[in-house]
């Protein structure tokens, strides 16, 4: 019950690769805990670093071609992995580590396999994502780490949505899946580049600043004025790809 309160997975595709004519191709990783996860490798020309990118907690990546194609465009390859039970990949979530596991086998694939330099990977963590990416700042080499409508904590994201719910219920509803940034990216090694839009009604701005001011340097913050949770593409336009891209671009 609660997973299916937090993730919304989809399997079918919403468009494919084809269609913005990217240089691609299927992957598929084992985890620790020797689940199939799928992604899309998207190979940048003359390339000059790799996204790892770790969606949102609806759809697939499917639904984040769009966003490829920007980095796609400057250079940058990217690498769109589904977690467990999204998309082409196998399992299901039963616990928040359960991402991290799928977020770490991606990394091993870009170093093991496509040969990836790990100071040439810049972790990308879109809402939900930014656990998991955090993470693997804390714990991996990589050039940066770009946040997308981060949240401080699942605890504290449930007082927001759930308030009429008694506290202690909430904290043991979401024991399992708390996914505290809060306590996590003081330990990040790399640059942080962080992006939130004013009017996010689902992971509030404020919880975007009080996570930046925890984040150790160098940092930079872009707000976006009038920006919700989905919708910082259309709102910010190119600022969107090129504000973060220029912050990477210096430790790449």
């Amino acid at each position: 019950m609660i997973t299916s309160m937090i993730f919304f997975p989809e399997k079918a595709f919403y468009e494919e690769p084809e269609q913005y004519g990217f240089r691609w191709q299927d992957v598929f990783v084992e985890t620790s805990d020797q689940v199939k996860i799928h992604g899309w490798f998207l190979q940048a020309g003359n390339e000059k670093g790799v996204i790892l990118f770790l969606h949102g907690n609806a759809g697939n990546i499917s639904g984040r071609l769009f966003k490829a194609k920007g980095w796609v465009d400057r250079g940058i390859s990217v690498l769109l992995i589904d977690y467990r039970s999204y998309g082409k990949s196998e399992g299901e979530i039963k616990h928040g580590e359960d991402i991290v596991r799928d977020a770490e086998a991606a990394y091993q694939w870009l170093v093991q396999e496509k040969k990836t330099l790990p100071e040439d990977i810049i972790f990308y963590g879109e809402s939900l994502g930014s656990y998991p990416a955090i993470r693997l700042a804390s714990e991996k080499k990589a050039a940066a780490l770009i946040l997308e409508a981060p949240y401080t904590s699942f605890v504290e994201l449930g007082s927001v949505h759930y308030g009429l719910i008694p506290e202690f219920m909430r904290n043991m509803l979401v024991r399992d899946f708390s996914f505290p940034n809060r306590e996590e990216i003081p330990s990040v090694k790399v640059p942080i580049f962080m992006m939130h839009g004013t009017a996010d009604q689902v992971c509030p701005y404020k919880m975007g600043e009080e996570l930046f001011k925890l984040a150790p340097q160098p940092k930079s913050f872009f707000s976006v004025p009038g920006g919700g949770h989905n919708d910082l593409p259309m709102i910010a336009d190119e600022d969107y790809w090129e504000k973060p891209y220029r912050f990477v671009n210096r430790y790449l």
